[in-house]
């Protein structure tokens, strides 16, 4: 009877290990990046956005 693995175990078996924990890290820091440029842009937008608003509310009823 032969109990041998069906597999080879041998070198270049971690090497999907370290391409998924790439892509993980990558992931994080474009994350880490993104999110603070995102929460910015929405204080601008909204402050933007209110801003314009009250030009079109005020300016209107100058006319």
């Amino acid at each position: 009877m032969n109990t041998s693995a069906p597999f080879n175990t041998s070198t270049g078996g971690g090497l999907g290990f370290w391409k998924i924990l790439a892509v993980i890290a990558v992931i994080l820091i474009a994350c880490a990046v993104i999110v603070p440029i995102l929460k910015g842009l929405f204080w601008v937008a909204l402050i933007g956005l209110a801003l314009y608003g009250g030009f079109m509310l005020f300016g209107k009823s100058n006319q």
